[in-house]
């Protein structure tokens, strides 16, 4: 026996197992992002000085973000749409934030202020094999020319 659908027919085994998966974890029906997993700097690069060692992403449904620099001991938790988020990490300021935006699929704008005055902003680049990104430092906007950092997948 097989149940019409609106365009489909499906088997009843075949329907158990989608319902079945689509009401498991929030992720068995969504695809996740590339850019969810941890990353480390590429270290066959030259390495710039203060380069953050590592991150760890994890984006879900409606652009939820986390961000984390395990070495610096720093999550924070916000959204992909250019509003500023806290950035949770010892020692730091009240008021240093963190916002982030997408600049196409493969494109996240970040900045970081401190008490809304501009600290510091980059572009990051997802290859598009999605095995490394590139994050490029800018300064008012324009890339700064002496470096880029290169992460790559754990």
């Amino acid at each position: 026996m097989t149940l019409l659908t609106a365009r489909h027919c499906v088997e009843p085994r075949t329907l158990f197992t989608l319902l079945l998966a689509c009401t498991g974890p929030a992720t068995a029906c969504h695809a996740a992002s590339p850019w969810n997993g941890a990353w480390t700097l590429d270290r066959s690069r030259p390495e710039p000085d203060g380069a953050v060692k590592g991150y760890a992403f994890s984006i879900g449904r409606g652009g939820r973000l986390r961000w984390e620099i395990p070495s610096l001991k720093e999550t924070s938790t916000g959204r992909l749409d250019g509003r500023p988020f806290p950035i949770d990490r010892p020692g730091a300021s009240p008021g240093l934030t963190l916002s982030v935006r997408p600049e196409g699929p493969r494109v996240l704008r970040y900045r970081v202020a401190e008490n809304g005055r501009p600290h510091g902003e980059g572009r990051m680049t997802l290859a598009a094999n999605g095995r490394s990104w590139t994050n490029v430092p800018l300064d008012h906007g324009r890339p700064v020319a002496q470096y880029a950092m290169v992460y790559v997948r754990k």
